[in-house]
């Protein structure tokens, strides 16, 4: 265990795309209407609202399987026109979008929020609503997803990145069998500094999903020289007891399946449509 602190400070995990991400949604490319029906629905949540996005393929005749997503307003389309380009009409997969009635497509406040587990730390006070999330997600989303869409409940998957994939691997570590499959991408790690991660509970001899976990090579080993000040400053200070290999590594020791895989070249940003063509191929399998 001291070896695997050692190396995960080492190796600090941020959740810094080295760059701000665009707050622009993204559009759905024009031949997406051709093979998916989208709509988007407003669910009261506590004091506010969620809009959960959907993409459901037209003239289905099976079943499908369902990926469920986090970061609905910034990667839902990303998915969705990734999913058109390279998946036949016949696999494509329903999306389920989970996002915000905003005009941003990363809404910093609320995700930080929703998607982060409590940790104790002034530094994380902005967080901790990720088990309220999860439970809105089982209780009320899953529910009504079921209701509308021809799902195949054997094949769901859970997918997020950066906040989204710690909220998926936090979904893993309390439930690792409520999906049939889970890909956390990019997880930040660095929040709480790694406390949250419970290795008694991942490796516990229970019945558990596959899970897969993508990182960018930039992310485990950043070239320093090529950064400026202020994002030193920032990874330096994101640290965490474990690092995402490592993670992976200590659960696929314990005869449960994690895969890792490292995009060589990609940052925390840039990463972005390697994890979405994991995520898709996972969904659709």
């Amino acid at each position: 265990m001291n070896k695997i602190i050692l190396s995960g400070i080492l190796l600090c995990m941020t959740s810094s795309a080295f760059s701000r991400p665009s707050q622009t949604i993204p559009s759905m490319d024009e031949q997406v209407s051709q093979f998916y029906d989208i709509q988007q629905t407003d669910m009261t949540y506590g004091d506010r609202a969620l809009r959960i996005y959907s993409a459901v393929p037209y003239n289905v005749t099976a079943q499908r399987p369902i990926l469920y997503m986090l970061d609905g307003n910034g990667l839902y389309p990303k998915a969705v026109n990734r999913a058109v380009e390279k998946l036949p009409a016949d696999k494509l997969p329903i999306i389920i979008g989970i996002g915000y009635p905003i005009d941003e497509a990363f809404p910093k406040a609320w995700r930080t929020y929703d998607y982060t587990p409590p940790v104790a730390g002034d530094e994380f006070k902005q967080g901790g609503g990720s088990p309220a999330l999860y439970q809105f997600l089982t209780d009320t989303i899953r529910p009504w997803a079921e209701k509308q869409f021809p799902i195949d409940k054997s094949k769901q998957t859970l997918f997020g990145h950066s906040f989204g994939g710690l909220f998926t691997l936090m979904a893993y570590q309390q439930q690792p069998d409520d999906f049939q499959f889970y890909v956390s991408a990019s997880p930040s790690l660095w929040w709480g500094k790694g406390s949250m991660v419970d290795l008694a509970k991942l490796t516990a001899k229970q019945a558990a999903s596959p899970l897969f976990v993508t990182l960018g090579g930039l992310e485990e080993s950043p070239d320093l020289s090529k950064l400026s000040a202020e994002q030193v400053q920032n990874y330096q200070a994101r640290k965490s007891w474990i690092s995402t290999r490592q993670v992976c590594t200590e659960i696929a020791n314990h005869q449960r399946h994690c895969e890792f895989r490292l995009f060589d070249g990609k940052n925390h940003g840039s990463v972005i449509p390697d994890a979405i063509d994991k995520a898709l191929d996972v969904a659709s399998q």
